[in-house]
């Protein structure tokens, strides 16, 4: 790390340098703590400018609480996630409650019935909710929800606001890059840097979605740069593309999403220890051209299903198979194309793939990055578009990810995206789309099919600048990146030459566009952002 930033950007500390200040400004008192609820005792410590020392047989509690207005809730589990939600409570100046941690298999169970909440027969959907919503409450014991406050849950995988919907709430997954998604929330909260310049809408055709000219017209009387990509335009490839190398600031999805259909194959092979062991995997694909015209891009979505004859989803399957390294083994012989299924099958659906429907084909977002390495705000106006997608997106590096937990209207997706964009640009994004839906579904009121992830406290600020001119030099820098890449692997080269070949049109399109309009731009001074509210 110290070789690759500049040297006034780091500062290397160690063990004696941390008993070297402890020496000269030793705290009051020492907290001792137990060996659980870590991040509870780092917080009190914190607030009372105590040194921590961890021991067995110490006492620990499982709250830091105070009734403050916003309170950080952290499930159990992950010992640095609560570290983490620690410093963030402390940042925020909230209290923390640490609630026990769910099984992965009830969660996941959970999860799938409100994806298929409308696909029960002979129920009432409203029904179902209401009880899932007080299914997701009873997770949270000891919860009590500051009035007239905020949430924030670090959670593994419950959306548990859904639970909470009389006050705002936000999200953040506890695993994987916990700190990285809580930084780029954080960082993106200095509006001097950062904020909305450029927006992206995407409208493959698939349903109605009269939201994307609302959005389109509202950011653009803001002097924010939209791009869209309405029916054919929104193809696998373009969107692909767009997603990972344009620079924008805030994506609009407007489309269906679900699990897609797929294959379920069946393969046999030795693992390293000589066993011989059968795995089913369930597989769904999405296509996208390329520039040639006899090779197209295939992204796979692969979900273990099943190995030696036990499910992969059984929550005892440790007990009932030794996994070993036939997993490790199966991927390294699939990389190497030396393993083909002995069986092939067609299934309806397979699960997790949560697919975005394009013009083309299906869209199966697994972005290894986001707007050139960027951290916009994505809002994925689609049905059940919360599920896997917001931890890939998060993952990827958004700042924050709007989605929804079960199917919804296109009117209703229409008025929420509406009220999401036109609130006070000031109003933390959980506020705004908490607002938004109470004026949708009125409050209050069980049926909330939006969450949102990210940090609580930041917001969609305009930055008004030359944005033209700062899309081509982020376009130019990137193309100058790529053309230093060098690679051995001839895939790897053909991929690297597309890349290089869509920056160069981008570039061109650019200087062809704005350069009549770069030299009276030059001629003008910047304005400065000013305070406004976020509407017309």
């Amino acid at each position: 790390m110290a070789d690759l930033l500049p040297s006034r950007s780091i500062l290397t500390a160690t063990a004696q340098d941390l008993a070297r200040v402890l020496q000269k400004n030793l705290p009051p008192a020492v907290l001792k703590w137990g060996r659980s609820h870590i991040g509870v005792g780092l917080l009190t410590a914190l607030r009372n400018d105590q040194v921590i020392e961890f021991s067995d047989g110490a006492g620990t509690k499982t709250y830091e609480l105070n009734g403050r207005s916003h309170l950080v809730v952290c499930e159990a589990g992950e010992p640095l996630s609560e570290v983490i939600a620690a410093n963030y409570a402390f940042a925020l100046d909230a209290d923390l409650l640490t609630i026990p941690e769910v099984d992965k298999g009830v969660a996941e169970a959970l999860t799938e019935e409100l994806y298929s909440l409308y696909d029960l027969q002979g129920q009432s959907a409203s029904d179902s909710l209401a009880k899932l919503t007080t299914r997701v409450r009873e997770l949270c014991p000891g919860v009590v929800p500051p009035e007239g406050g905020s949430m924030t849950f670090f959670t593994s995988h419950i959306p548990y606001g859904l639970g909470f919907p009389e006050i705002p709430s936000t999200h953040l997954e506890i695993y994987p890059d916990l700190g990285v998604s809580v930084l780029n929330g954080l960082a993106a909260g200095n509006a001097n840097t950062t904020g909305v310049r450029s927006a992206v809408l995407v409208d493959p055709g698939q349903t109605q979605a009269p939201e994307v000219e609302v959005v389109a017209q509202s950011l653009a009387k803001r002097r924010v740069f939209v791009r869209a990509y309405p029916w054919k335009t929104a193809n696998v490839r373009d969107i692909t593309n767009t997603v990972e190398l344009f620079p924008y600031d805030f994506l609009l999805f407007a489309t269906h999403c679900g699990d897609a259909d797929g294959y379920r194959f069946t393969y046999k092979f030795e693992d390293a220890s000589g066993r011989k062991r059968r795995l089913v995997v369930d597989t769904a694909i999405g296509i996208g051209q390329t520039d040639d015209p006899d090779i197209l891009s295939v992204m796979q979505f692969e979900r273990f299903h099943e190995l030696d004859g036990v499910s992969w989803s059984d929550p005892k399957k440790s007990e009932k198979i030794d996994v070993g390294t036939a997993i490790k083994d199966f991927v390294e012989l699939h990389r190497a194309k030396e393993l083909e299924p002995v069986e092939r099958e067609l299934i309806p659906r397979v699960l997790g793939s949560a697919a975005l429907k394009m013009a083309d084909h299906n869209y199966i977002a697994m972005p290894r990055e986001l707007a050139i390495h960027g951290s916009p705000v994505i809002f994925n106006n689609a049905c059940a578009s919360w599920h896997q997608l917001a931890g890939r997106f998060m993952f990827a590096g958004a700042r924050a990810y709007v989605g929804t937990l079960f199917p919804v209207t296109g009117a209703e997706a229409a008025q929420v995206a509406e009220y999401f964009v036109e609130h006070d640009e000031d109003m933390p994004l959980a506020e705004a789309l908490w607002r938004a839906q109470s004026q949708t579904y009125g409050q209050p009121q069980a049926r909330r099919p939006y969450v949102i992830a990210g940090v609580y406290p930041q917001c969609l600020r305009v930055l008004l600048d030359d944005v033209p001119s700062y899309i081509q030099s982020q376009l130019e820098s990137a193309l100058k990146g790529w053309e230093e890449h060098n690679s051995q692997d001839e895939s790897e080269s053909k991929s690297v030459e597309e890349i290089k070949r869509y920056y160069k049109a981008e570039i061109e399109w650019f200087e062809k566009k704005w350069a009549s309009g770069k030299a009276k731009n030059r001629s003008k001074p910047r304005r400065k952002r000013k305070k406004r509210l976020f509407r017309p």
